[in-house]
This record gives structure tokens, sequence and C-alpha cells, in this order.
């Protein structure tokens, strides 16, 4: 089977593989450079986060994050195989810690409760942790009291399975960059057994397939600091939880630590300002005095896509799959959402 996929994010690529895995014919079309991507997937921290998305997300998206973080390891063992070099993509599931600042552990308690209703399957997984058990957990973060513990959530490192995809992708697919495709993709019907439409930002800039009159697609600006160190040692994702807006910390290989907020509520895909820089960095240094003398390594924005129900869609129109408004899910819902399209096009 022949099946065009377009765009090369998250979602593009792992459909890509799957399908490649599966013997089928793949030629994977992207609108910029498919080797230096520069979009969300290679922005975002790669959180698999179920429980922390349930304030956030609809009840259907915590449970396709779930099913999707016990695909990822299937997922991670297929690109192995199909990488020419066989590297590993650093890949844990160890948890997430919520703290708060002590003027706002308001915020932290009320977190608690209001996920402990809105998940009651979930109870043994949301642990709330006092003194000594935070530090047994993260040494670093001993002069918090309280914190959330978020069993069994965890992280993919972004950067590592975006270098094993295009090496793998370069090997068992047909690759065409810098190619923007204008239309709903009805150009390619006719070549391909099946259209798999997977551009994120760029549906809002054609008039695609994706969206309809009855769902529409919307942008939010998404913007993370990469930060270096020694001098702080994290072993799992950190939120701190604030009035205002919440920041995430998530520590990567080589003393890296991805820093960002998607809460700022600011539409568009300008750079980020100099004002959320400073909320953020103000955050980390808070959190641990090491962040100091971190060195800045990137400061990057990009757009998120979402519906304004906030669920992902899958839309079929004859042989053209649309799949998008995965706004800051990606990494979580890309492996459930990559089974459906599976099932769809080799049912």
């Amino acid at each position: 089977m022949k099946v065009a996929i377009v765009g090369a994010g998250v979602l593009g690529r792992l459909a890509a593989l799957k399908l490649i895995a599966a013997n089928h014919q793949v030629t994977l079309f992207e609108a910029q450079s498919f080797e230096h991507p520069q979009g969300a997937a290679t922005i975002s921290a790669g959180m698999i986060s179920p429980l922390s998305e349930a304030v956030h997300a609809p009840a259907e998206v915590v449970q396709l994050g779930i099913h999707s973080r016990r695909l990822w390891p299937d997922s991670l063992r297929e690109l192995r195989e199909l990488d020419p070099d066989h590297h590993s993509v650093f890949f844990q599931k160890n948890g997430t810690l919520a703290i708060s600042f002590s003027e706002e552990q308001d915020c932290l308690l009320g977190l608690y409760k209001k996920m402990h209703k809105l998940l009651p399957e979930h109870h043994s997984q949301i642990r709330m942790l006092y003194n000594q058990e935070v530090s047994s957990l993260e040494p670093d973060l001993e002069r918090f009291e309280t914190a959330i513990y978020l069993k069994e959530e965890g992280q993919i490192c972004n950067r590592q399975f975006l270098a094993a995809s295009t090496r793998a992708l370069r090997q068992h697919a047909r690759i065409i960059e810098h190619w923007p495709l204008q239309g709903n993709g009805s150009e390619l019907q006719g070549q391909y057994d099946w259209v798999i439409d997977c551009r994120g930002a760029g549906a809002i800039k054609a008039n695609t397939y994706a969206e309809n009159p009855t769902q529409q697609l919307h942008s939010v600006r998404g913007e993370t600091i990469r930060v270096q160190t020694r001098k702080v040692n994290l072993t799992r994702p950190v939120r701190i939880i604030q009035q205002r807006f919440h920041v995430y910390v998530v520590p990567k290989p080589d003393n890296i630590f991805v820093v960002g907020t998607t809460d700022l509520g600011d539409r568009g895909s300008r750079a980020i300002t100099v004002r959320s820089s400073l909320d953020l960095l103000s955050a980390i240094y808070c959190l641990h005095p090491g962040f100091a003398d971190a060195e800045i390594l990137e400061v990057l924005g990009t757009q998120r896509i979402f519906y304004s129900d906030n669920q992902p869609k899958i839309s079929q129109h004859e042989n053209i799959l649309c799949a998008n408004g995965l706004s800051r899910q990606g990494w979580l819902l890309g492996p459930a959402l990559v089974e459906e399209i599976f099932n769809r096009v080799t049912c």
C-alpha cells in the first residue's frame, strides 16, 4: 500500500514509522526542513503526563493518554529496529512532582483536591508527600515540605526521538521537504492509496479537511527555554503550581532542562517575550538557586493548535485522513492516535 503523510511532526513521524514497520510504502511531505524541524515537536518538553492533563483536558483525552503511555515502549522498539544506528531513545516513567512556593500552598492543595475529584479511579496514582518523602524522591527539593506525586507519569527525550526518526525515515521512506501543501490534499489522492494530513499549524493556513464549519482550529503560543547546568539534579519532571500560571521543569540527558508553560493564554506565533522569559527564569531560580549559573541554550516559541473543545480529532474524506488539534499533547497522545490511524488505513 502506498501512503502519503503530510507533516513531519510527532504524529507524522510516528504514523510513518508504524506503516513502514508493517511493510507499506511511505512518502513523507514536509513544508520546512526535515533534518532540522522547528515546530512544536522540537520545542516541547516531551512530557507523557495523562493525569496532569486532567485539569486542562476532557476525560477522553486523559484515557487516551493513559493508553498511549502503554504504547510508547513498543513504538520506541520499532524505531530502534528501523534506525540504522539502532540508538535507544531516552524514555522514563518515574512520575511527576508538583510543588508550590510557600506563599502559594493553597494552589497546590487546590490542585490535589481537583485531581481527586476528576480522577476517582486513579487515587492510588495521586499522592500528597510531606517533608522527608519529598527529599527522598528529589534531594534537590529538600526545602519543599509538600508535593503531589503523580506515579508512572514520564517523559521522552524529544530531540533524541527526532534524530533517530530522521535517520530511520531517510533510510526507509521517500522524503520530500520544503514542500508546503496549500490545498486539502486532493491533488495527492490519485497517486496514493491513503493521504494522512498531520500538518498541525500548517492546516490553519490552508483549506483542509481538518477544519469545517462545526470544528475550527485555533492556535496558542507555546514557549520554552532550554538551559544546562551541573548544579541541579532532578530525576523527573517538576511542575511549579502558581496562581497566575504553571511552569514545568523537565530534566533531559546531558544536564539539560526544558522550562516552559502554555498557560499564558496568548494566541499567535510571535517569538517569546521578555516578560514570559523573566517569568520562566525567575520561577526556576526560586525552585533551585543552582539555576542562577545555568547556561541558556535556546529560547523558543511556536504555535500549538487546538479545537475549541480541547480534543484532538481524526476526520476522513474519502481516502484522506486529517489528524489535528493535539495542542501541547502531541507526545502524550501520539501513539494512541497513530494506532487509530493505522487501523483505519489497514482494515
